[in-house]
Formats: structure tokens, sequence, C-alpha cells
């Protein structure tokens, strides 16, 4: 579908704001029609739902007030028994989907760049669903809508349409925190690579 929608997207949605690079699993489902209100509020619920989990994985512990400290390793069992459930029924449920293969990626908070998936049939203009697969032990994808903004023989760039403030918030803060990974590692790469000289 190539209609004009409602929608801020941005046309080149790499060039603001931060971005990284990585090898995520990703599917693009052409829209033949734009999913409903009531449908992109679900979608928008769902992938909060997922960033928080994502947010969760990068969690810190902090200095437990000592007279805690017995709850506190019981709660830490607890968590590890559940944490341990969990993994065993995603091995269950990644046996079972269809999750494509990873492939590379630029991501920032506006949209992504990818190579183009083949027998996509995408054109500038188009609408589609990206279904991203940020955590690879849990077969939940992120499902946004998108509206290409580029596409050729080699890439397609997507923009992201009609995110609500939560998944916005999150998704930045996503990406800013893998941005700043990727800045220290290409420094301790540097640094290893002076020292070796």
């Amino acid at each position: 579908m190539r209609e004009d929608a409602p929608f801020n997207v941005s046309s080149a949605p790499l060039s603001d704001g931060l971005s990284f690079e990585d090898q995520l699993p990703l599917a693009i489902v052409p829209c033949d029609v734009l999913p409903t209100m009531s449908e992109r509020v679900r979608l928008n619920d769902r992938n909060v739902s997922l960033l928080k989990t994502h947010a969760l994985e990068d969690f810190q512990r902090r200095e437990i007030d000592a007279d805690l400290e017995g709850l506190a390793s019981e709660i830490e069992r607890l968590d590890q028994k559940i944490t341990l459930v969990t993994e065993l029924l995603c091995d269950l449920l990644v046996a079972e989907a269809k999750i494509p293969a990873p492939i590379p990626m630029t991501l920032s908070v506006a949209g992504l760049r990818c190579p183009l998936p083949e027998g996509a049939g995408l054109q500038s203009g188009d609408w589609a669903i990206a279904e991203l697969y940020l955590i690879t032990t849990i077969p939940r994808p992120l499902k946004i809508l998108t509206k290409v903004v580029h596409a050729d023989a080699d890439s397609v760039t997507l923009s992201f349409a009609d995110l609500s403030d939560g998944v916005q918030s999150m998704l930045g803060r996503l990406v800013f925190r893998h941005h700043r990974r990727e800045i220290a590692l290409r420094r301790a790469g540097q640094e290893k690579l002076s020292s070796d000289q």
C-alpha cells in the first residue's frame, strides 16, 4: 500500500540522533491495509512490554541493606528458578517459531537500514510492519509500523511511524545503551591496537 497516511515519518531516520549497528533477526511484512487505530494501540502496548523485558536484562543489582539480606537472597533464589523456567519455555518456543536469520542493520529511534530481504518487493513509499527480534532467547519481536523511505537492490531504509511516547522513550534508551557500548568497544580496540604497536 502506497497511500499517504497521517503519520509523521522521517525521510532520513538515521541522520537524526544516535544509532547503532548490530545483527538481529528481522522480518518485513508489507501492509496492503494500514492497521486500525485499535490495532496500532495494541502494537504499541505489546512493544512497551517487550522493551521493558529488554531493559530488565541490563538491570544492575544495587547494594542491599544488611537488614534485608535474607529476604533479598530468597528473592534472588526464586528469581533464578523463574528465569530457568522462562528460558526452558523460550527454548521450546524458539524451536517451533520461524525466526528469520540475523542480518546486519543500523537502528535508531526513528528507523532502521538493512539489506533488502530477498523477495520482499518493497519500494519507496510502501508501508510495512517490521518484526524485529531484539532478544535472541525470546521468540517475540517488536512489531512496528514503518514506511519505506528508500529501497534499492542492496538495501532498504524504514522510517518508524505511530510510535507511542512509551515506545519512543524506551527505544531511545535502548539505542543510547547500545551506542554507548559500541563506542566503548571501539575505544578498547583502539587502545589495544596502540599498545600492541
